[in-house]
């Protein structure tokens, strides 16, 4: 059970890890392929995240002492049981000598119980999200399996010194037992849950509130990432970090004119990181198909990151607060800085839309 938690752990840094890396591409992807960023099916493609997670650590985690002289002291164990349901005689034997409570709760049973309902939610995605029939919910709960107990039984394909997890045919039933019975389940929560499918949208219509606020999170996420980046680029040059805002500034400001001046001058939608990722443009009012200029880029960067840069957190939560209380009393929904550069950001398909329309 011990070792239940422990992955379970690992699972959730993997989780979390993939969210930070992937987050901004992920998001990108939903507006490019749907033309709009759902709750729900937003959600269930996370799970799927997070359920490919516990597959990795479950597989791998958690790791033995292999310094502590692990794979002489068992040499001798056998890492490999091809005798079918050798894991139910152990329950049968179990249960012979014990009551139903202790054999329901005893490491035996749970072992079995749990590689069935550990494939469950595969069978679930199957059938529910992506809508296919129970010989795909086979062929796939069957090819994982089979490719985590290849994994355990070769030492992780030779990159462990030796192997530490049991290979077990016994995991392939129970798995693809789990997934066919996740199929079914998933039949009958497409009646019940909302579509988890995205359906592709016309994007031209003004971006809300919350698409901006969105497009502002990431922003600053992937502005958080290549600074962190830059700091511990300069440890592993052999150079003293810096610890202060005062001493950080430098790296502050390269990092948010990177991306908030040259990236977007590099880009017909003169937009950074976080406004690629929900596919926003910045335009000129009184052209919608036309880009925002050079010295709007530039003030946008002076109004809103310099000074975030140079003095931290708190000269950025201001000026956001400003944008929004202006914002929020004009019908356009367009920020202070919106007026003094003459710009606002549409979607991407508005401005291209207008951008052919003026071609024509």
């Amino acid at each position: 059970m011990n070792a239940w938690i422990s992955s379970t752990e690992y699972a959730f840094v993997f989780f979390a890890v993939i969210g930070v890396l992937l987050v901004a591409p992920w998001v990108a992807l939903q507006y490019r392929r749907f033309g709009h960023f759902r709750g729900w099916p937003a959600l269930v493609s996370a799970s799927i995240v997070l359920y490919a997670s516990s597959l990795v650590a479950f597989t791998l985690f958690p790791l033995p002492n292999f310094a502590g002289n692990y794979c002489a002291k068992h040499a001798e164990r056998s890492h490999l049981n091809l005798q079918p349901l050798a894991s139910l005689d152990d329950v049968t034997a179990y249960a012979t000598d014990h009551s139903l409570l202790q054999t329901l709760t005893s490491g035996v049973f749970l072992q079995v119980f749990f590689n069935v309902v550990f494939f469950i939610p595969l069978g679930i995605y199957v059938s529910y999200r992506y809508r296919r029939g129970i010989g795909v919910a086979l062929l796939a709960s069957f090819g994982v399996s089979l490719a985590i107990e290849t994994t355990q039984g070769t030492a992780v394909w030779g990159l462990a010194p030796c192997a530490y997890r049991l290979a077990d045919v016994d995991d392939l039933i129970t798995n693809t037992s789990g997934g066919l019975l996740g199929w079914f389940i998933g039949v009958a929560l497409v009646r019940i849950l909302p579509d988890a499918r995205p359906v592709r949208v016309p994007d031209d219509a003004p971006p809300t509130r919350r698409r901006r606020a969105l497009g502002f999170v990431l922003d600053l996420w992937t502005y958080v990432l290549l600074s962190t980046l830059g700091i511990l680029s300069l440890a592993a040059l052999g150079m003293p970090q810096p610890q202060t805002i005062a001493e950080r500034w430098p790296v502050n400001v390269a990092a948010t004119f990177a991306l908030f001046v040259i990236l977007p001058l590099l880009r017909r939608d003169r937009a950074g990181p976080g406004r690629i990722a929900v596919h926003l443009a910045l335009v000129r009012t009184s052209d919608p198909g036309q880009s925002g200029g050079v010295l709007a880029v530039i003030a946008r960067w002076c109004w809103r990151w310099l000074p975030y840069a140079v003095f931290g957190i708190v000269p950025l939560l201001v000026i956001a607060l400003i944008d929004v209380v202006v914002a929020s009393v004009r019908r356009d929904r367009r920020s202070l800085i919106d007026l003094i550069t003459r710009t606002n950001y549409v979607t991407r398909e508005s401005m291209e839309t207008a951008v052919d329309r003026t071609s024509a």
